[in-house]
């Protein structure tokens, strides 16, 4: 359906195991569960691709901060419900793992 809709021909789907060439330069928009890789290095300017990334892990790395005091000020801890800690908790978690995608791209 993707492949259609997109019309993105062809398209592979991999798992984060099997990755992508290393050799191979691409658009990469990092989401919250995956990755939309498009090679399409020559369409592009990858410098302005690179930027993009590169805000986008500052603001992730802000947020970050964010969560990281909240979850560690105790009143916070005492006050809100555990679901809520918890969700904080999940979020923080996604965030750290979308940065790491992100600092991957950029190396």
């Amino acid at each position: 359906m993707i492949e259609t809709l997109a019309r993105a021909r062809p398209l592979h789907i991999l798992s984060r195991e099997q990755g992508r060439p290393a050799e191979e330069r691409a658009i990469v928009s990092v989401l919250k569960e995956s990755e939309v890789v498009l090679p399409w290095a020559g369409m592009t300017d990858l410098s302005v691709q690179e930027e993009r990334l590169r805000k986008e892990g500052a603001e992730i790395r802000s947020r970050i901060a964010h969560l990281d005091a909240r979850l560690n000020d105790a009143s916070f801890l005492n006050k809100a419900p555990a679901e809520v800690v918890e969700k904080e908790r999940q979020r923080l978690e996604a965030l750290k793992d979308r940065l790491t995608r992100i600092d991957q791209e950029l190396s």
